[in-house]
């Protein structure tokens, strides 16, 4: 993180002396417009991999962006003024998988793995700032649902009493809130920005209960997990650091 601060603040420093300039050379705006759409990505890898460049920080890779609770996510705009947007927000993702693990010749024991989530928001935001830096703020509500499930098989092709499988269904989970975000971004080129937000949330959090069936050679036996809720508040934190493409 404080690489990516770093290099965003040299960034701000070159860009500082044309701060007051919010027309390009050939005449285009550099801020957005009623009527834009916008597209938002997560560039905390791409920052990253900038920092390390100017440190001996060994191999240096641009890596996967995280789909995970709203790390990954995809943020569409449509402004109603320059000062005002509506927000969309989508995160998905699907995971999917299978290790197997020889204990010998004769026996492995093979690990699948599945799952996805969904994740939806709409939102308002505000920008204020009369130069190419823009503060921004307002609030987000999310709708989201998620799955899981695990299957183990043990398999002796010398003695079959032994093969055993064991599959784990996850409870359907579903989560409900809002979050409050606070940021502020630079716009380098006409419509293209740089930035980062902080967020504070409140999600309400049910998840069903998990159920795993046991087969083996006696036969097949249930068992149940325990419904779950949860209330989480806070969070406060850097969401991101995001890339803005306005057009």
């Amino acid at each position: 993180m404080k690489k990516i601060i770093l290099t965003m603040a040299a960034v701000f420093a070159l860009s500082f002396a044309n701060a007051q300039d919010l027309k390009s050379k050939k005449g285009e705006n550099y801020l957005p417009e009623a009527g834009d759409w916008a597209i938002g990505f997560n560039a905390n890898n791409l920052f990253s991999y900038a920092g390390n460049l100017f440190s001996n920080a060994g191999t240096n890779t641009i890596g996967n962006v995280a789909n995970n609770g709203w790390e990954g996510t995809f943020v569409g705009k449509k402004f109603t003024s320059a000062t005002k947007a509506d927000r969309y927000l989508v995160d998905f993702g699907v995971n999917t998988g299978s290790t197997t693990t020889p204990a010998s010749t004769t026996q492995s024991t093979k690990v699948t793995n599945s799952g996805f989530n969904l994740n939806l928001g709409l939102g308002k935001e505000w920008r204020k700032g009369k130069t190419r830096l823009q503060g921004f703020y307002g609030a987000d509500l999310v709708l989201g649902i998620k799955s899981s499930g695990s299957k183990t098989e043990y398999t002796d092709s010398n003695n079959s009493a032994n093969n055993t499988t064991t599959d784990t269904k996850g409870g359907l989970e579903f989560k409900v809130g809002a979050r409050g975000f606070l940021g502020a971004e630079y716009f380098l080129f006409p419509k293209i920005a740089i930035g980062a937000q902080y967020t504070y949330n409140v999600m309400i959090d049910v998840a069903g209960a998990s159920k795993t069936t046991t087969t083996n050679v006696l036969g097949s036996t249930e068992s149940k997990g325990a419904n779950s809720f949860g209330l989480g508040i806070g969070n406060v934190g850097v969401a991101s650091m995001n890339l803005t493409l306005h057009f």
